[in-house]
C-alpha cells in the first residue's frame, strides 16, 4: 500500500491527473475528496510560512505555528494515507462485485455480495474521516485568512475552498455508498454521522462565503478612497 501511495504522489501532476481522468475506478472519488484536503493543507501551510516570515503578524505567530504544526504533523500524513486506503479498499470491492456476477450459483452471488458489502462498509469510513479532516481545515484556514499575511488572501481563500471541496465530496460519496444498505445499526449511524457532517459543512461554508464578502467591501473602501 505504502509504495502505491508513493509512488501516485511521486507521479508529476500531469500524470495523476490522467489516472483520475482514465475511466477507471482506481484512483476514485474518495482518494480525489483526499487529495483536495492535502491541497487545502498546502495552501494554508504557504500562508502561515509567509506570514511568520513579516514582523507585522508577530502576535499571532504563536498562533499560526500552531496551524502549520496542526496540518504537517496530524491532518496531512492522515489524507495521504486515506487516499492510498481509499483506492486500494474501493478496488476490492470492485473485484468482489465482478466476481459476483460472474458467480453461476446463488450461493456463489451471495457470498460475494456479502463479502462486497463488507469491503463497502469498511470503504464508507474512509471519506466519513477525510471529510472530518477537511471540516478541520476550513477553520484553519479560515483562522489563517483573519490573522495572516493579507496579500497571500487568495491562498488562502483557496484553501479554503478546496477543504470545502474535499469535505463536500466525502459527503456525496458517504451517501452513495449508504444506498448500499438497509437499516443495520451500522447503516443508521453512519446516516446520522453524514448528516452532522452536512450540517457542520453548511455552516463552515456559510462562515466562508462571509470572507469572500469581506473582500468585496475592502474593494469598494479603496475605490471610494481613490475618488
Amino acid at each position: 500500500m505504502v509504495d502505491n501511495q508513493q509512488t501516485l504522489m511521486a507521479l508529476p501532476a500531469n500524470q495523476l491527473l490522467d489516472k483520475f481522468g482514465a475511466g477507471s475506478h482506481k484512483p476514485g472519488s474518495g482518494s480525489a475528496a483526499a487529495l483536495m484536503g492535502i491541497l487545502a493543507g498546502k495552501l494554508i501551510i504557504t500562508v502561515g510560512k509567509l506570514s511568520l516570515d513579516r514582523p507585522k503578524y508577530a502576535k499571532d505567530h504563536s498562533k499560526i505555528q500552531y496551524i502549520i504544526e496542526r496540518i504537517e504533523n496530524d491532518i496531512e500524513p492522515e489524507l495521504l494515507k486515506l487516499f492510498d486506503h481509499d483506492a486500494e479498499i474501493f478496488d476490492e470491492v470492485i473485484k468482489l462485485r465482478v466476481a459476483r456476477d460472474k458467480a453461476t450459483t446463488e450461493k456463489e452471488k451471495r457470498k460475494l455480495s456479502d463479502q462486497a458489502n463488507e469491503k463497502l462498509r469498511e470503504a464508507t469510513e474512509i471519506p466519513i474521516r477525510i471529510c472530518e479532516y477537511c471540516i478541520r481545515l476550513i477553520d484553519h484556514g479560515v483562522a489563517m485568512f483573519d490573522m495572516g499575511f493579507e496579500a497571500a488572501r487568495g491562498d488562502s481563500g483557496a484553501g479554503v475552498s478546496a477543504a470545502v471541496a474535499g469535505a463536500m465530496s466525502s459527503v456525496f460519496v458517504i451517501n452513495l455508498n449508504l444506498k448500499s444498505f438497509r437499516d443495520s445499526e451500522w447503516a443508521k449511524s453512519r446516516r446520522k454521522r453524514v448528516n452532522e457532517l452536512q450540517k457542520m459543512l453548511e455552516e463552515k461554508q456559510f462562515q466562508a462565503f462571509g470572507r469572500v464578502s469581506q473582500l468585496k467591501e475592502e474593494d469598494v473602501e479603496s475605490m471610494t478612497l481613490n475618488l
